[in-house]
């Protein structure tokens, strides 16, 4: 385990450039902070984390992204979390291939982050837990009529129904990303650092930025 401590201010660099990050030359300390960095993106909307992109491989094998808000983040499970419509086109992407990547990049800490994920829908308590905890703002979204990405001629031609959709349960389904690998990358003025994380075979090694 490393010794870095998150909470403290990066240390200005006497030689040259901004202030470093403490877990600089600390392998280990580089992929705890990247797990930090996702947890402070759940709870701080302001987070550049907050909004990662994933991406996924449509039926003709055509790669294809989009930006989603990360909800959990359970570092101990190497998980992340994020909600969707059933009618989406990344539910049906990850039903026929559910390997995908997510990608984060926080410019003002000049670190990004390059996931390899499994995705999963969730169900049973689950997927109980997380409507729950949806706000009436966020379940609005699924009380649309009409499909995600579907051809309108009005743009006020969207449809809500919170009746027909039981208040937006019927289209509501979180998205459960296992993190099989996480390469981090952090641009410092004195050297850049670059490492992977393969958590399926338990190694960790510093790559050539």
């Amino acid at each position: 385990m490393s010794d870095t401590e998150f909470d403290r201010k990066p240390q200005k660099d006497a030689r040259r450039g901004p202030p470093i990050l403490s877990c600089y030359d600390d392998l280990a300390g580089s992929c705890a902070y990247g797990w930090s960095m996702l947890e402070r993106g759940v709870k701080d909307r302001k987070s550049a984390f907050h909004t990662p992109s994933v991406a996924t491989v449509t039926a003709d094998g055509s790669p294809t992204i989009r930006t989603v808000v990360l909800r959990s983040c359970d570092s101990a499970a190497k998980s992340l979390r994020f909600h969707t419509d059933t009618r989406s086109g990344k539910i049906a992407e990850l039903k026929q291939n559910p390997m995908a990547a997510m990608h984060f990049y926080d410019a003002g800490a000049k670190v990004q982050l390059r996931l390899a994920v499994r995705l999963a829908c969730l169900d049973g308590d689950a997927y109980d837990a997380a409507w729950a905890a949806t706000r009436p703002m966020s379940r609005e979204c699924y009380q649309v009529m009409q499909s995600p990405g579907s051809q309108i001629d009005d743009p006020y031609g969207v449809t809500f129904d919170p009746q027909a959709t039981k208040d937006g349960e019927d289209h509501f389904v979180p998205v459960v990303a296992h993190v099989l690998r996480m390469e981090w990358l952090y641009l410092a003025a004195k050297g850049h650092r670059r490492a992977l994380f393969d958590f399926e075979a338990d190694t960790q090694s510093w790559l050539v930025p």
